[in-house]
């Protein structure tokens, strides 16, 4: 998201200015007039009030700033700083959102972004801002209603139509799409880093555009087998793809499906255009898969990019099918149960499953991927932290120096690590808990590095938001791990 605009420099004086000529006047006396005491006290109280909207505004165009070259936590600072001036400041409460979305406090953030429109329902910053992490917990029709409230006052901002072009991308609702993305190309600049993926976008969309529903979901529940590739995060189940049978290859971290040419080839499906992926010459054919089906539960029209997937023989055995969030949204409530090797399907919403723990999943947008996130605490600590939600580390649990040290722990317990090059120090985590449940101790690896690896460096510049660490496979596959996109949940059977 773009930084939050600055409030005008020239503030301090605009104010002091428009407390003066609102005081013009007032020495005549007469009926209704008031005395030149009460004249120069109202004219003092006015360059007061002045001049605290102008420390206000201030302490936000310097948050801004801060916020625009990384120092979160003094840009947090100043907006409390100017909440203490003027508790009712939407631009302060604004940055505040910015700044805590940075460090990671989700929840910190979407609090202070709903209190900036309980003081102004249009304030830019805000509209933006919690539109973003609306869509991380998958609430992407209030995503879009957030934007279309700001875009009904400025029609013209780039900002609100790209988080509302995200949320249709994500649901695949290209009659909607298209003509927003006329807009878009209308006003954002050509050298503007989001083009190429605005460009990739069009081109996915355009071509579905009049060809009917995308991933219409039928049936109530189906089930199927499920496996776990705990090495590379392969989670894999049995679908019939158009009446052939496929393995299909659950990928949350990327938007799209992706189908085989062998499959193509065999289902005849018809070319409806191509994309060029963001940031390279590389172009896949667009495709329309017509169902993909487990036990009583399809999604039909699933569109899909066309990639070779041969190497995937090696590891799962065929060539799959991949399903990524648009498609994984369609269906709902997914349960992979990896002790019993089954898969269930579910509509989205309703209570936990028996015994599980609901947790807040975020899929934080990279643009080209997105990052699964979930909330922890280790050894006790009351310090709680996002990490990666299914990690590929040979341990259970992996953590950053920083939040390591947060949850108690001493310097001296990370130095000379096990692994220089990676920067991995092995260590003993005696719990980590999620929600209100606790699992048991398991060998850990703290992450010593600046950045503390590629990933997480990532997850950093390109959505703006600090992960801690990584939950690994190494532990879920002992668990029955249920993801609901739709309502922003996981839930861990333990």
């Amino acid at each position: 998201m773009r930084p939050h605009r600055p409030t005008p420099r020239n503030l301090h004086a605009l104010l002091l200015a428009t407390a003066m000529a609102a005081s013009a006047g007032c020495g005549k006396n007469g009926a209704g007039s008031k005395s030149p005491g009460s004249a120069t006290v109202d004219l003092e109280a006015k360059a007061a009030a002045a001049k605290k909207a102008a420390r206000v505004g201030s302490l936000v165009e310097l948050a801004n700033e801060d916020l625009r070259n990384g120092r979160y936590v003094s840009a947090a600072e100043r907006a409390q700083q100017a909440l203490e001036e003027n508790p009712r400041s939407a631009d302060a409460y604004a940055v505040l959102g910015a700044a805590r979305w940075r460090a990671g406090d989700f929840d910190g953030s979407t609090e202070a972004f709903r209190k900036a429109l309980s003081y102004d329902e249009t304030n830019f910053g805000a509209v933006v801002g919690l539109g973003r992490n609306l869509q991380a917990i998958g609430d992407h029709e209030g995503a879009i209603e957030l934007q279309d409230r700001l875009l009904a006052k400025e029609k013209d901002q780039v900002d609100p139509m790209l988080r509302k072009l995200r949320s249709l991308y994500a649901l695949v609702r290209p009659d909607e799409a298209v003509p927003l993305l006329d807009n878009i190309f209308k006003f954002l600049p050509a050298d503007d880093p989001e083009l190429p993926v605005v460009q990739s976008y069009a081109a996915f969309l355009r071509a579905l555009a009049g060809k009917g529903k995308m991933l219409e979901r039928t049936g109530k529940a189906g089930t199927s087998d499920v496996a776990l590739d705990t090495a590379l995060g392969l989670k894999h189940a049995l679908a019939v793809v158009g009446g052939e049978p496929v393995r299909a290859v659950f990928l949350e971290v990327r938007e799209e499906a992706i189908v085989d040419p062998g499959l193509v080839k065999r289902l005849k499906l018809e070319k409806l255009g191509e994309v060029a992926l963001p940031g390279t010459e590389e172009k896949r054919d667009i495709v329309v898969v017509p169902e993909v089906k487990f036990g009583d539960v399809a999604i039909k029209n699933v569109p899909a990019l066309v990639q070779p997937l041969g190497d995937y023989k090696g590891l799962i055995g065929e060539v799959p099918i991949i399903l990524g969030r648009q498609a994984m949204h369609a269906l709902g409530r997914v349960t992979f149960d990896f002790p019993g090797r089954a898969l269930s399907i579910e509509p989205s919403g309703g209570d936990a499953p028996g015994g599980a723990e609901a947790l807040q999943l975020l899929l934080l947008d990279m643009r080209v991927a997105l990052a699964p996130a979930v909330q922890v605490a280790i050894d006790g600590s009351d310090h709680r932290f996002f990490v990666y939600f299914g990690g590929v580390f040979k341990a259970g649990i992996s953590v950053t120096r920083k939040h390591y040290l947060k949850s108690g722990h001493l310097p001296r317990e990370v130095e000379d690590p096990d692994d220089p090059n990676a920067g991995l120090k092995m260590v003993f985590v005696e719990s980590v808990s999620l929600g209100g449940k606790t699992l048991p101790g398991s060998g850990g690896l703290v992450m010593v590095n600046e950045p503390p690896d590629a990933m997480l460096g990532q997850v950093l510049n390109l959505a703006g938001f600090e992960l801690g660490g990584y939950l690994n496979y190494a532990v879920l596959k002992r668990m029955r791990v249920t993801y609901d996109l739709p309502a922003g949940k996981v839930y861990l059977g333990m």
